[in-house]
């Protein structure tokens, strides 16, 4: 699949932001938790979504979409093994280990899979299912997880504040007996809202957004109605564009700010108007370049918008560093910038970047998700038509990019 961009037009218009893929997904893995119906509003319809839904339905559990409301109903499960080779297609797949370890005491998932962008170790998961009292083997790509004698009070600390690996826990733990304390976690917005919504469900988990949370699990959980959030990543891609094209634009949210997100644009030279249920988002006097720039955990740079920020630092007026912490392979983007003409050099995990007058259109590939939608960006600051190939690795996070860079003035086919 081809995406096709004609740049030298400024950002003019507003769309509306789609709900967060990071979000939705441990939320769906949530939903085999209750025999009850859950119902998601403002579910994002990309492909990342739709494959969890059919894992969802390949072991009995019937789900339906309506516009941006996808239903799902757990009330019988015909097994608790995920076997399809899809799972190996999306990193969340390893969530279900979580949730059907807890209603059935035993899952069977592949390993988990995603963008190429570096190794995602499960070791963390494996270490804290198996303090949990779950016996854990590798059977080629497969993980084989059953429930043991699991512990009436556990600490789990985590090595490292690992978003999946905490999510599973939550997952596992907000049903049973167990009252479980976890430290070291990580604070991502994607977390609150799963806690949030588990709370709708009659959990007892409280924490989130901070490094511990504690957990007494419940002998049942119930049905609900619940909204997932909007996508911050697709905030600041949008806005990323509005900056690279020192345009304007009206981002319609549900009552969504994205401060912290809004903060690292803004040394970019975004500038931002808040309003109850959009933001708007200006940039007229050229792109900042910022001297030292480094991903981290929440609520620190995340690494998932760090190659919207290499791509803006090509144009920036300056010099700029960034520096890669999480994933090894989030460089794979910096040929294609620069066959566009960037000036970028890498020393290890960090990338020194010149910023040059022009980038020009040329033919590209987004080999992973984000580094995708940064040649999105790169396409509207470029002069020329820029084809972006395998853009289907985009639609994982992405939804209706094209019309949305439509209604965002863009020459985008």
């Amino acid at each position: 699949m081809q995406i096709v961009v004609r740049g030298g037009r400024q950002a003019e218009g507003e769309a509306e932001l789609q709900g967060s893929k990071n979000a939705a997904l441990p939320m769906l893995a949530a939903g085999i938790l209750t025999r009850e119906e859950i119902r998601f509003h403002h579910c994002p319809n990309i492909s990342d979504v739709r494959v969890m839904t059919e894992l969802l339905e390949n072991i009995g559990i019937q789900t339906a979409r309506e516009d941006t409301v996808l239903c799902m109903q757990a009330d019988h499960l015909k097994n608790s093994e995920i076997l399809q080779k899809e799972a190996g297609r999306v990193r969340a797949s390893i969530l279900f280990l979580g949730s059907l370890l807890a209603r059935t005491g035993r899952a069977k998932v592949h390993m988990p899979g995603g963008c190429s962008i570096g190794r995602r170790p499960i070791d963390i998961h494996i270490a804290a299912f198996e303090k949990s009292g779950v016996a854990v083997t590798e059977e080629g790509e497969w993980l084989v997880c059953c429930r043991r004698q699991v512990p009436d009070r556990i600490t789990i600390r985590f090595p490292y504040p690992s978003v999946g690996a905490v999510e599973n826990m939550i997952l596992f733990h907000a049903l049973g007996k167990s009252e479980v304390t976890l430290e070291n976690c990580a604070r991502e917005p994607e977390i609150t809202a799963l806690c949030q919504m588990l709370r709708k469900m009659g959990a007892e988990i409280q924490g989130e957004g901070t490094g511990t949370i504690t957990i007494r699990g419940v002998r049942r959980l119930h049905g609900t109605d619940i909204t997932v959030p909007g996508d911050r990543i697709a905030f600041m891609t949008y806005a990323a564009m509005a900056l690279g094209t020192q345009g304007k634009i009206r981002i319609c949210t549900k009552n969504e700010n994205f401060l912290t997100e809004q903060k690292e644009l803004e040394k970019a030279g975004c500038t931002f108007l808040n309003h109850e249920n959009e933001v708007v988002v200006s940039a007229d006097r050229g792109i900042k370049a910022i001297p030292y720039l480094k991903t981290a955990p929440y609520p620190g740079f995340p690494t998932d918008a760090q190659s919207l920020f290499l791509t803006l630092m090509s144009r920036a007026h300056g010099e700029s560093v960034l520096c890669e912490t999480v994933f090894e392979n989030r460089f794979q983007m910096i040929p294609y910038l620069k066959k566009m003409g960037a000036d970028i050099d890498t020393v290890s995990q960090c990338a020194y970047v010149h910023g040059v007058i022009r980038l020009h259109g040329e033919t590209v590939r987004a080999t992973d998700l984000r580094s995708g939608a940064a040649l999105l960006l790169a396409g509207v600051m470029a002069e020329g038509e820029t084809v972006i190939e395998q853009a289907e690795n985009i639609l994982r996070g992405y939804e209706d990019p094209v019309q949305n860079m439509e209604n965002f003035g863009f020459e985008v086919r």
